[in-house]
């Protein structure tokens, strides 16, 4: 591949991160994160740690590379621990299309969701860290877990922040249960696990709403929005119900920090898969 063109001083492919995603897919259903051709035109050392190279005088130099393969190495690193399912892991704004596959007609949730990915586009071009994070409501197939994949993923590849994907299942409080049995390899771990979701950067809490269960369950789920609304983490959450059994739990303690610390989006519309299977 040839070298992409610069636009405005940037790389129009890695926009000056150094590092791209490649859709084209030799071996296997996905493509991968790779240094940007750019780069590696400028590159002196092979690629061999510790990447320096012999410059004329005879001394060691750092290749103009070094920076780029040691965030791809971190960022690599920072994709395998997010927990993305993989239908959504390498989804970026690329991805997000207005219409179903065969049709020219502009979904409605479709049409909803577009401010927002223009909004995280915006962030980061200038470098701001996004302070509110959103609240997708909507019936099933209305692209909610996809375009929070999508700013998730855009966010950990520009930001070099970690970032997590949880889905509020039945799976995620018998994990949490699991760290109080003695003969669990989980044991003790139950301030570690939800200390590290409080504490990280970006967080999207998929499914919210579906939860009916006990009074330690809305209390767990209690304690983690509210220690990340505290410190003001960026969250993103998604739920299939109406706003109103969020509203519900624990007391309507959950809802009073979701709006603050979110923005709210009606993405209530066609399923996106449904009218698809129909086209």
């Amino acid at each position: 591949m040839s070298s992409p063109q610069p636009i405005g001083g940037a790389c129009s492919l890695c926009g000056g991160d150094g590092i791209w995603y490649d859709e084209e897919v030799e071996i296997g259903r996905f493509g991968a994160l790779k240094i940007c051709p750019h780069v590696l035109d400028l590159c002196r050392c092979g690629g061999e740690l510790p990447y320096l190279f012999w410059d004329e005088d005879s001394n060691r130099q750092p290749c103009q590379c070094a920076t780029a393969r040691r965030r791809l190495v971190e960022i690599s690193s920072m994709f395998k621990g997010a927990d993305i399912p993989s239908r959504f892991r390498w989804k970026f704004s690329n991805s997000f299309h207005m219409s179903a596959p065969g049709s020219a007609v502009p979904l409605v949730a479709a049409r909803k969701a577009m401010p927002v990915l223009e909004h995280i586009t915006a962030l980061l071009n200038d470098d701001r860290e996004p302070q509110r994070g959103y609240l997708f409501c909507g019936v099933p197939g209305t692209g909610k877990t996809l375009i929070s994949c999508i700013i998730l993923n855009e966010l950990i590849l520009h930001r070099r922040r970690r970032g997590r994907f949880l889905n509020l299942s039945r799976k995620y409080f018998q994990q949490l249960r699991d760290t109080f049995s003695e003969s669990s390899e989980r044991y003790g771990q139950t301030f570690r696990i939800i200390d590290e979701l409080c504490r990280l950067p970006y967080l999207v809490l998929d499914d919210f709403g579906v939860q009916r269960g006990t009074e330690w369950e809305m209390e767990v789920l209690y304690d983690l929005v509210d220690a990340r609304y505290v410190d003001q983490r960026f969250t993103m959450v998604t739920t299939n119900g109406p706003v109103e059994e969020i509203q519900q739990l624990a007391g309507g303690r959950i809802y009073s920090r979701l709006v603050e610390m979110c923005y709210t989006v009606d993405m209530t519309g066609e399923d996106y898969r449904l009218f698809s299977k129909a086209e």
